[in-house]
């Protein structure tokens, strides 16, 4: 994302600055997008091109390399598609990110037995035990940024079928359900956590389309992040201003018809009480 700065301030394009250092444009664009590191070599000539030169933003950007290099994403590559590793690299620097759901509680909600059940799920039969537990693994660790000293803002509309679709074992769906919508209150009473729920009664509305999270950034030049989640053809997207534009615009429409955070935390407690 700095990179991406820097490069705007040159009024540079991706091919024109690609085209400048001899490389191929989907070079910058794969640095730029978080799909690959960057090396020393690459990144000196990329500074010298943007005119960059001030030795103590050299050295920002040279640390920074070295932890995008070692970003721990990159260890699950087995069970994860390319789009979702982009994703997770941006979900760690968001500061807002606002998400819609009518099948499956988000990934930052669910508790480790919920997310279990929903992979076992959703494997083949072919999915080894080691496997399953690596993508378990993965979406604990997505739940650290909840508790970070500088949490991000977290939005979630949620359609009423995910707190009363159960999710386990046909033995222990009700003990699973109920933990996990205890867990749910319980996340959701945090200060910059905003769970509404979207009623039956209200019929089909835009989150019915499928599920997608925008991200939105601390720098104010920025651009969203679009994410749109469906299994192994994911999509992650800055580059569509306006379709990301249009997704951050439904997510907003659907705020005004679901119920408050109040409403939608005494009926969590009363699905809870039914099962």
């Amino acid at each position: 994302m700095e990179l991406r700065r820097a490069r705007d301030v040159r009024k540079l394009t991706q091919k024109g600055a690609a085209g400048e250092l001899g490389w191929a444009p989907s070079k910058i664009l794969r640095i730029e997008t978080g799909q690959v590191g960057i090396s020393g070599t690459d990144l000196r000539a990329l500074l010298e091109l943007y005119g960059v030169t001030d030795p103590e933003r050299v050295a920002t950007f040279t640390e920074m390399a070295k932890q995008s290099r070692k970003q721990h994403w990159s260890t699950y590559r087995d069970v994860l598609n390319q789009d979702f590793l982009i994703y997770l690299g941006f979900e760690g620097s968001a500061s807002t990110l606002r998400q819609s759901e009518s099948l499956i509680l988000p990934g930052l909600l669910q508790t480790e037995e919920y997310a279990r059940a929903v992979i076992h799920a959703f494997s083949t039969p072919n999915t080894s035990t080691q496997l399953t537990e690596r993508q378990v693994e993965v979406r604990m660790k997505r739940q650290e940024i909840l508790d970070r000293a500088d949490p991000p803002d977290l939005f979630f509309i949620l359609d009423e079928a995910v707190i009363r679709r159960a999710v386990g074992t046909s033995a222990t769906d009700s003990k699973v359900m109920r933990r996990q919508l205890k867990h749910l209150n319980d996340i959701g009473a945090r200060e910059n956590v905003h769970l509404r729920v979207m009623r039956f009664g209200h019929g089909v509305h835009m989150g019915l389309k499928g599920p997608f999270v925008i991200l939105e950034f601390p720098e104010p030049g920025d651009d969203d992040l679009l994410f749109l989640e469906n299994g192994p053809h994911s999509l992650a997207t800055r580059d569509d201003v306006d379709e990301v534009s249009l997704y951050k615009n439904q997510f907003l429409e659907l705020e005004d018809f679901a119920l408050s955070e109040t409403e939608t935390a005494q009926l969590i407690e009363r699905v809870c009480a039914e099962m």
